[in-house]
């Protein structure tokens, strides 16, 4: 049961996960490289999970403690996202955003990403020669 709700919210927070990214547009172009990179790791996390989704593999549906880093990614990212939004000196004309946050944790969000793929490729084969 809880293999199940776990794996249901990673679909979710995947999808969460986009909206967030959507959401921070205006502001990953002015982070430079970091921006850059965010942005092709975000997109390699949602391929990587819908490759999950399609192989139709058991064992990232039991793997309780993979969905919840991932829902545990965008739960990062939301903060992110309220803080940008929240921040009262944000809509300020006088005030002017401190991208070095945005940098700092554009790569801290890369470096889980990474993480993520690679432990993903890393069941996927294992996995698979298992079956072997």
């Amino acid at each position: 049961m809880l293999k199940t709700i776990t794996y249901y919210l990673r679909i979710i927070s995947v999808v969460l996960f986009v909206i967030f990214v959507c959401l921070l547009l205006k502001v990953i172009p002015d982070c430079s490289v970091s921006g850059i990179s965010f942005l092709i790791m975000s997109s390699l996390l949602v391929l990587i999970n819908i490759f999950t989704v399609l192989s139709k593999k058991d064992i990232y549906k039991d793997l309780i403690s993979y969905n919840l880093i991932s829902t545990a990614l965008a739960i990062y990212l939301g903060i992110i996202v309220v803080k940008l939004y929240t921040d009262y000196r944000a809509h300020s004309l006088m005030y002017n955003l401190n991208y070095d946050y945005f940098k700092t944790n554009f790569i801290i969000i890369d470096l889980v990403i990474l993480g993520i793929i690679l432990n993903t490729l890393f069941i996927y084969f294992y996995d698979r020669t298992k079956e072997d």
